[in-house]
């Protein structure tokens, strides 16, 4: 391949799964610096990846907009356009997300050389001619760089991230508005998924054990539909607790969980933030295994009870509740949270500085 290919790296979603996809983007760009890379990410999502130094433009895939493609022209004639406007001359597309849509993508892109994964779910191979067998058990990072391994571009497992400026900027912001210093911890408490998330009391008793112990502040992350669970927190809270939910964008939630001391949080996309920006982390995992899904080279760093390693059971196995999660006891968090705290000097001694 030339020197300065033009390349498309595919991978929509979920936001965790954007997050730890930065690892191609690196890898790509250290094997061709002088490439155009351009990266299709879900619409709403492209804070995750805007600002990374290796990606040159970030294509918004309007996903919810586009659902429904079949109903009315209007929306065909928009999803067209989508499709269409991807080809741009590519020498080499990526699919790491291996599932119809994606597939779709990386054929409708048109470029010379167009990888997937050879089980790609929802016939998603099909828009793929070059078609690799991946270990469907490892994590999903390692997974993911199988890919570009096997297509002899050298892996670089570099999974740092960077929150725009404008987002950043909108956080300091907000912090000075909400008067929080740098003295706090980030809890992200929900989940789409009842099964992988830990009960709201457990959150609430974390947070009283967490400002008892020296933090200023507790601040909670969540999507705006989310603001009812976490208000209910906030208000089984002792004070110093503050919601975020509807206030902090995809990029202004990252520069949070940067500039924080710790993350607690639930199987979700701001671990794999945390792991990004190097920060002190618990994980909470249920029907999930933290060794395919969890924070890449952090399994250490998080909890799962005896029950749902033995379980077996299926995330989206909705007679679950939150079973598997209530093996996690708020002891075990708090334990663990305090440990992580330990390895670090509070902001008083270290001046503030990360």
């Amino acid at each position: 391949m030339k020197t300065d290919p033009r390349i498309l790296l595919i991978r929509p979603s979920a936001l965790g799964d954007v997050l730890r996809t930065v690892p191609l983007a690196a890898s790509i760009r250290a094997a061709y610096p002088n490439c155009v890379l351009d990266w299709v990410v879900q619409k709403g999502f492209e804070d995750a990846i805007r600002a990374h130094p290796a990606v040159n433009d970030v294509i918004a895939f309007p996903r919810r907009e586009l659902r429904h493609w079949w109903r009315s022209p209007a929306t065909a004639r928009q999803t067209w356009r989508f499709f269409r406007g991807l080809r741009r001359g590519y020498d080499l597309a990526i699919d790491a997300q291996g599932l119809g849509r994606s597939g779709l993508m990386l054929l409708a892109s048109g470029a010379t050389r167009r990888i997937g994964f050879s089980k790609a779910r929802e016939f998603g191979w099909v828009g793929a001619n070059v078609r690799l067998p991946i270990d469907p058990g490892s994590n999903a990072v390692d997974r993911m760089l199988a890919l570009i391994e096997k297509s002899g571009i050298p892996v670089v497992k570099d999974m740092s991230l960077h929150a725009p400026a404008d987002a950043d900027q909108a956080w300091q912001t907000l912090k000075c508005r909400l008067d929080i210093g740098d003295n706090y911890v980030v809890l992200a408490p929900t989940s789409r998924w009842d099964s992988k998330a830990w009960p709201e009391d457990n959150w609430a008793d974390l947070a009283r054990h967490l400002l008892g112990r020296g933090l200023d502040r507790v601040v909670l992350l969540g999507a705006p539909n989310e603001r009812e669970i976490l208000e209910r927190i906030v208000k089984a809270s002792p004070a110093g607790v503050e919601s975020l939910a509807g206030e902090a964008t995809v990029g202004m939630s990252m520069a949070a969980v940067r500039d924080g001391r710790l993350l607690v949080a639930n199987d979700s996309a701001m671990l794999h933030a945390a792991v990004g920006f190097n920060v002190p982390m618990v994980g909470l995992f249920g029907p999930t295994d933290p060794e395919e899904s969890g924070p890449y080279g952090h399994v250490r760093d998080t909890l799962r009870s005896a029950e749902a390693v033995a379980s077996g059971a299926h995330y989206r196995d909705r007679g679950l509740g939150d079973r598997l999660m209530r093996g996690i006891t708020v002891e075990e968090v708090c334990e663990a949270a305090d440990e992580r705290l330990g390895r670090t000097a509070t902001p008083r001694e270290s001046g503030g500085a990360r």
